[in-house]
């Protein structure tokens, strides 16, 4: 889990201004996207327990709730039989 968490905060912090520069925004959040996806088992709390300090703390709270969170919520009802 530590590697994915590392791929994470990397691809945040390789984008210094996702306002002004789209093209580094998108590439960010594909990349976000494809781990988001991968982590819809985990819990908040579980990927957050990674955080080493306050800015990585923010950054997995951040990167959970837009990029797992949504999913999670989002995802169709299986009906029991």
């Amino acid at each position: 889990m530590q590697p994915t968490i590392d791929r994470i905060l990397q691809a945040i912090n390789e984008c210094k201004d996702p306002i002004k520069n789209t093209v580094a925004r998108n590439k960010r959040d594909a990349i976000l996207d494809e781990i988001g996806m991968q982590l819809l088992d985990k819990s908040r709390i579980e990927v957050e327990s990674y955080a080493k300090d306050d800015d990585q703390l923010q950054a997995l709270s951040w990167f959970y709730t837009r990029f797992v969170h949504f999913k999670v919520s989002n995802r169709p009802i299986k009906k029991m039989e």
